[in-house]
């Protein structure tokens, strides 16, 4: 087994408190790679997905049928180094411009920073099921020849924005049930409920007005519950999933009483907005409203909840809104200059084989490595990785490497 790797982590930067990311955020920071001895290597890029998987398996005496389904929403990729007869074409992958590097690395811990924006389309929330997820990936790999490939991974949170244009979701949802007792009891019972909206921010309260006439022999309970209902979709078959996010006892109503009852359910900060975009995965809500009648079936009343991603605003730093671009990365700048003057060439760079070689096609002398007007991917054969740098700030890690 090689160890010539000794670390490959890759950071990334939050952009908010919450480290939540929406449609058109800029996804941006570095891969840290040191080796212990001069590398060649092959391909080493970030690649940046988001997708959507369904997988189950069902059991019918001896049988066994195994569902699955996949949803791609994007792919980007970065490359840091790219084999010379590689081309720039990728089946359903979008290639961002950045600065490329030569092919051998030298002993030391190197940075290789990067930047992607996340496409302006509707796409689902990051969702983890029993049965399938939605999830949105940051992936470095490293290829060498003859060795098996490096890489490691760390996941973003997403949700979709919050546009504020729904405005149905902000009318009130009533119902009344009605209950007549033939066995175990005589009389009836009936129930009004009103919802106060159908949509509610993550962390929001929903607030349930409730009247209710047992004009019945029976004493019941006021209760209520919310259901996530979670469906995983692969071709015509699907499979369900239930998870109670409340469920509470509010009153007891002797018989023969009235009351008026408010109910407060407050919501998780935390939990998964609605799922109606994904083709493979819906995620839905259900609130229930109900009386508990012992040896008897029991009156409800049950609206639909559609849980909505925070207002959320994007930092004047991210730019406009727009159709996707795929921003190129920041250029290295990551040893600085004393009293603003740039060092000498082989202070600057002491990793690289030979100093004294052109820095990129068509530089001049005296022309320092990176090119500050590098906007378009070229293959340079001198070497060129980055040098770290400790004093930088970093976040968010993943240090599992395979070598």
């Amino acid at each position: 087994m090689s160890r010539s790797i000794k670390e490959l982590i890759l950071h990334y930067d939050p952009i908010n408190e919450s480290n939540i990311f929406t449609s058109g955020d800029i996804v941006e920071g570095r891969v840290v790679l040191e080796v212990t001895k001069e590398i060649k290597v092959n391909t080493f890029f970030v690649k940046f997905t988001g997708d959507a998987n369904v997988h189950w398996t069902e059991k019918s005496g001896d049988d066994e049928t195994t569902y699955s389904d996949h949803e791609r929403y994007f792919k980007l990729k970065q490359y840091f180094i790219q084999e010379s007869n590689k081309g720039q074409s990728e089946k359903n992958t979008t290639l961002v411009s950045g600065e490329t590097y030569g092919p051998v690395i030298r002993p030391g811990s190197h940075v290789f920073p990067f930047r992607f924006q996340l496409p302006q389309q509707n796409m689902p929330a990051s969702f983890e099921g029993q049965h399938g997820s939605v999830k949105y990936v940051l992936m470095v790999k490293l290829k060498r020849s003859w060795k098996p490939a490096s890489s490691t991974c760390t996941e973003i949170s997403f949700l979709p924005k919050n546009d504020g244009t729904n405005d149905h979701l902000l009318q009130p949802q009533s119902g009344t049930k009605d209950k007549k007792f033939k066995l175990f009891g005589s009389g009836k019972m009936s129930m009004a409920v009103t919802a106060d909206k159908t949509g509610y921010m993550q962390g929001e309260t929903i607030r349930v007005s409730v009247d209710i006439d047992n004009s019945s022999s029976r004493d019941v309970k006021l209760k209520y519950s919310l259901m996530q209902k979670q469906t995983f979709i692969a071709g015509r078959s699907t499979k369900r999933e239930l998870k109670n996010i409340v469920k509470e006892t509010k009153d007891h109503i002797p018989s023969g009483e009235k009351t008026k009852s408010v109910v407060d359910i407050n919501l998780p900060r935390d939990l998964t907005a609605t799922i109606e975009n994904c083709r493979i995965i819906k995620l839905q809500y259900e609130l229930k409203v109900y009386l508990d009648v012992s040896f008897a079936s029991d009156p409800e009343v049950m609206f639909p909840v559609v849980i909505l991603p925070p207002d959320q605003q994007c930092p004047p730093w991210q730019g406009p809104p727009g159709g996707f671009q795929p921003y190129p990365p920041p250029q290295p700048n990551l040893v600085p200059y004393p009293g603003g003057q740039p060092p000498a060439y082989s202070e600057l760079y002491p990793n690289l084989n030979d100093p004294s070689a052109l820095p990129y096609p068509g530089a001049a002398a005296g022309h320092f490595y990176p090119n500050p007007n590098a906007m378009v991917p070229v293959f340079c054969p001198t070497p060129s990785a980055p040098v770290y740098d400790p004093n930088q700030s970093t976040t968010k890690s993943s240090p599992n490497v395979t070598y």
